[in-house]
Parts: structure tokens; sequence; C-alpha cells
């Protein structure tokens, strides 16, 4: 019915065209998040907004989705929402069709490997055939490196994993940073690549579960690097705060370079301050809201922020911890970028700015923190009105990213889509 629906409402266009609207579903831990998009002229315009609260649908363990039909009847309630509201918005209501899906991080694994080639004769300009085999050395090389890693996973849950993203995340000659080093001069060709995989059977759900809607599953993308493509500045270290976990992101010329997941959320967060204060899981949460909205009156408030603080300073020992695993040899960027729903808890900034960053790790300033906002997603305009925190950054993103292109139809995307994966990458994703 949604299909049929859609047809008479402006969801789909004519053949070979991108559609005039779609759906983006962003599946989080406690919400599912949905948007109606318009697609004009490179830009996608809000027009509708939707959310539900997502009951247990997943193992954080790698991702299997335990209960498909519960997680379908979240996500329809947010689509429905969001497809009322675009009423307000355009001449009827849009049900589109097609939908764009941004996967949980915790279900993806995403690494970025750098490979350099000492050339033989500096003098002679780089060629299309010197670039297209450093590409595919240094893409078998990532592969064999992350099959590596996450083998263990497919050994203990019997999982098949397919490559859900691939691209070129940088390139340089002599240490400069280049677009195309194609007709330069140098002696050392450095690329960088950055793959996304994704247990096999996580996505056929997917498919499933959208087929199920009535919606054409345009694609799937990663949490990570959507996030990572819409830093303005292209460097930083990205935290999205939920419900579950914390995701950290360090960001390097606007790609997922390292990834981790913290198991301290929001839901950590209202535990603390029910055991501390001795509430209920209910009267903690809304406690812990009403903080977060200034809306603790004295004295209680100096209760809660006491016990605030000492849960915030065990989780940003768990964000230095991570940061040291994640740096490698180069200096960490100088700025935290924060989003999701538990960054907007007051405290958070202030702990971040006052940790002795410096005497801990290797930053090359003092890091400056912010939080982001959905205004600075310039590709993506939101109509509706209702996109106004950090809990909204993550559909946004998805979108923005999305929209903005497909790594199989840039050439160099395609020679590292091509290239012949390892065994344990099964599935459709298999061997190209």
């Amino acid at each position: 019915m949604r299909k049929l629906w859609s047809t008479v409402v402006h969801g789909r266009v004519t053949d070979g065209e991108r559609p005039a609207y779609s759906s983006v579903l962003d599946l989080g831990t406690e919400q599912v998040k949905a948007l109606v998009l318009e697609l004009h002229e490179g830009e996608c315009i809000v027009v509708g907004v939707g959310r539900a609260l997502c009951e247990q649908h997943d193992s954080r363990a790698h991702g299997a989705v335990a209960d498909l039909p519960t997680l379908a009847r979240s996500c329809d309630r947010a689509l429905r929402e969001a497809e009322d509201m675009t009423e307000r918005h355009c001449d009827t209501q849009v049900v589109p069709d097609c939908a764009v899906v941004g996967l949980p991080n915790h279900v993806t694994t995403a690494q970025t490997l750098s490979v350099t080639n000492q050339r033989s004769n500096p003098e002679k300009r780089v060629s299309d055939g010197e670039l297209t085999e450093l590409l595919k050395r240094a893409q078998r090389l990532a592969l064999r490196q992350l099959g590596r890693r996450i083998r263990h996973i497919q050994r203990a849950q019997q999982e098949e994993v397919e490559l859900l993203e691939t691209s070129v995340a940088d390139i340089q000659i002599d240490g400069r940073r280049v677009t195309t080093p194609l007709g330069f001069r140098g002696r050392r060709l450095t690329i960088s690549v950055s793959n996304v995989v994704v247990s096999s059977s996580y996505l056929r759900a997917i498919e499933a579960m959208t087929e199920e809607l009535g919606l054409e599953l345009m694609a799937t993308a990663s949490g990570w690097q959507a996030l990572a493509s819409i830093l303005s500045e292209k460097e930083g270290i990205c935290i999205d705060i939920g419900g579950m976990a914390s995701d950290v992101v360090v960001v390097r010329n606007g790609k997922a370079w390292e990834t981790a997941s913290i198991p301290l959320g929001g839901r950590h967060f209202t535990r603390h301050l029910a055991q501390t204060l001795g509430l209920s899981w209910r009267d903690a949460e809304s406690l812990k809201l009403a903080y977060s909205r200034g809306r603790v009156q004295m004295p209680a408030e100096d209760d809660v922020r006491a016990a605030m603080s000492r849960v915030l300073d065990a989780w940003v020992g768990e964000v230095e911890g991570t940061l040291r695993r994640l740096c490698g040899p180069a200096s960490l960027p100088h700025r935290f970028c924060l989003c999701g729903g538990g960054s907007s808890l007051p405290g958070i900034v202030n702990t971040l700015r006052s940790y002795p960053w410096m005497e801990r790790l290797d930053f090359s300033r003092h890091p400056e923190v912010q939080l982001m906002q959905p205004w600075e997603i310039a590709t993506v305009l939101d109509r509706t009105g209702r996109l106004a925190d950090q809990q909204d950054i993550s559909p946004m993103a998805v979108a923005s990213y999305v929209m903005s292109g497909d790594s199989k139809t840039d050439p160099l995307g395609r020679v590292l889509w091509a290239v012949k994966r390892p065994p344990i990458f099964t599935g459709r994703g298999g061997n190209a």
C-alpha cells in the first residue's frame, strides 16, 4: 500500500532519474529517526520528521537483528509521522517509496590504511597506470589487515561479512596532500584507503525490513563515514553520545580514519544518577532530562551536578583511553565535535575542555570543544523547524553523505571496488 500510494503523491519519478523524494531511516539503539527529503538541484530539503522509540532489536556483540518485526514497526511509526508532516510543507502528503538507511555504528567496522611507494625516478610524472597499481596494492593490504581484525567475529559467530563502503581517503606526494597525483613529480607517493564492512546477515535483514515496509532501498550508509563527511574543517574527533554507547571517530581529510565505541552513554548516566540519589530508573531519567534542559532548581541541582560530575570523570577517562589506542603516529586533531542526545548533558563540554589533554596525548595544541548544530550541515535544509539539537545530527549526516555521491561511480572508487577480496569477505559483497 505504501508503494502504491507513493506513486500517486510524487514518491518516484521516471526511470533513470534520481527520485524527487526519498526517506531516510536512522537506526539508533533507542530511537528510530525518519526524514522525508525533497531532492532538488543537489540539495536535500527536509519536509517531514518522525521519531519512534525503538524496542531492543539488536545485539551489541555483532549487530544481529533479533526481532525484525519489532524494528519494522518502529520504522513504520517514524515514517508515518514524517509523512504526515509533509502536508504542511508540500502541496499534498508525500509518501516516498525510496529509502536510505543509516546503519548503527556498532554493527559496522571501519578502518583506514596508508601505503607509501618510494618512486625509483622522482623526476618522472605520476601516470594513470602507476596510480592504478598503487591503489590496487593499497586496497589488497587494507582488506587483508581488516580481514585479520574481524576474523574472530566470523569464527565466533559464524558470521559472513561484506564490504559496505570503500573510498580513497587521502593522496600525498612527498607529504603534500593533492586531489590527484597525476602529472606530479616526487619521491614518495602515499595512498590512504578507507573501508567499512558489515555483517551480511544484518544487511540482509535490513533489506527484508525495507521490502516489508514497501520501500525500495536506495542505499545503506555507515554512520562513521556520514559523521566524518559533515565536519566543516575535515579534521576533528567526533563523539556521538547515544543511549547505549559513545561512538568515537578520528576524522582526517573528511574521512573516518579510526573508529571505536565506548560502552558508556545516556543509559549509563541515568543508572548512575538512580544509584547515587536512590531513585527509580524512570525518575532518574526524568531528572536527567530536566537537568539537561535547565529545569532543576536548587538545592536539587547541586546534587545532580555532583552525581553527574563523577560519572563524567569516568567517561572522559574512557575517551582518553580510546584515543590513546587510536592515535597512531600522527598528532590527534585539535577539535572535539559532539553530537547525539547525550551531548546536551550539562558538564560534558566543560569536562572535555578542562581535561589535561596536552599532558596525556599527542595534540598539536589544546583541543577546542564544540557542540555540532543541525544548521551547520549546509547541504541539508530543514523546512520543518523540527531539527533543532544534537540528536538530529545523525540522520541529517546520513542524508548529506548518501546524496553527495557513490564511490562506485568515481574512477578511483571503481578501482578499489574491483580489487579481489580475501575469502573472509563473502555474501553479495564478496569477490568482484
